[in-house]
């Protein structure tokens, strides 16, 4: 079941995979800034080199299912190399 969101506060957004508009960076919503007092609310973006993209909650989309398979693949692979046995090797 998927969470809540409401796009007029940024409620709920916190965690979900999000795509930059313009670079098309994908990444992990890092922070919410909640909208108040008519501005829209701000989110940072935790990119998959580490850096931030900050910007407007409209600047930012939900992922393609293309982009949402890529983006789970790369994940598995890079989870695959942290995983080590128990005699030491990996």
């Amino acid at each position: 079941m998927a969470k809540a969101k409401k796009p007029e506060t940024g409620e709920g957004y916190l965690g979900e995979t999000m795509v930059h508009r313009i670079s098309g960076a994908i990444g992990v919503v890092d922070s919410v800034l909640e909208a108040k007092f008519g501005w829209p609310p701000e989110v940072t973006l935790k990119l998959k080199d580490g850096s931030l993209k900050k910007g407007k909650l409209s600047e930012f989309r939900e992922p393609s299912s293309a982009e949402r398979k890529k983006n789970s693949a790369a994940k598995e692979h890079k989870d695959r190399g942290n995983i080590s046995t128990t005699d030491g090797r990996r």
